[in-house]
């Protein structure tokens, strides 16, 4: 498997951002899958159209290649977001274990300050 540039990135030192950055990733991977979907379909239904409608050889030629090449586009997007989603598992896994510590600790940090805030006497 080919490595990607973010792959030297520990995720024990990702921060709020990123974990929400990483989201944004996983769904932008499923929004392109579904756009490969749509791709293959339309050429897949307009090659059995013209294979179905025009009764020319060169029709019937083209449409074939439609409908192969909408198998083609289908599998390589499937095969890209297997590849990609294989690569977010682990990391969505740690997310549930790191991310509430992390947010907790932000959380604590924000609340002695709101409170740090609230004692010192206003000018």
């Amino acid at each position: 498997m080919s490595r990607l540039p973010y792959d030297n990135y520990s995720a024990h030192e990702f921060i709020l951002r990123d974990w929400l950055a990483l989201d944004r990733t996983v769904l932008a991977n499923e929004r392109t899958f579904l756009a490969y979907g749509r791709t293959s379909l339309g050429l897949f239904l307009s090659g059995v159209t013209l294979i179905k409608v025009f009764k020319s050889d060169f029709a019937i030629g083209t449409g074939w290649v439609f409908v192969f090449t909408a198998v083609g586009v289908f599998l390589y997007g499937f095969r890209r977001f297997r590849k990609m989603q294989s690569h977010y598992r682990g990391l969505s896994a740690l997310e549930e274990k790191i991310l509430p510590e992390e947010l907790e600790r932000e959380f604590a940090a924000e609340a002695a300050l709101e409170k740090e805030r609230a004692e010192s006497p206003s000018a």
